[in-house]
């Protein structure tokens, strides 16, 4: 039996690695923002300074994919963006009014 020689993989477009940069981001930012528990302690842990950054970050790149993406995928990522943006004013006003 002949050994089967490995097909090469399609590297990775640029577009295609904003994309997983922008889902790393918001993942994290709904987990500062405590919506999602820390995998490393096992807890949820708000540090809103830590998640406007992400979304600040995911924002930027989502505006460096432009026609570079399917209608669908730009639609998704203009909607996670949404609702961080807004889940990020409720928790400021949740942690201003606590203050």
């Amino acid at each position: 039996m002949a050994e089967e020689t490995p097909k090469p993989q399609a590297q990775a477009t640029v577009y295609e690695l904003i994309l997983y940069a922008f889902n790393l981001l918001t993942g994290y930012a709904w987990q500062a923002m405590g919506y999602v528990v820390n995998p490393a302690t096992g807890k949820t842990e708000v540090n809103l300074e830590e998640a406007k950054i992400a979304i600040d970050c995911a924002d930027f790149l989502a505006g460096k994919l432009g026609d570079h993406v399917e209608p669908e995928v730009r639609k998704e990522v203009e909607r996670v963006l949404r609702d961080l943006k807004l889940n990020y004013v409720s928790r400021s006003a949740e942690a201003s009014k606590e203050a």
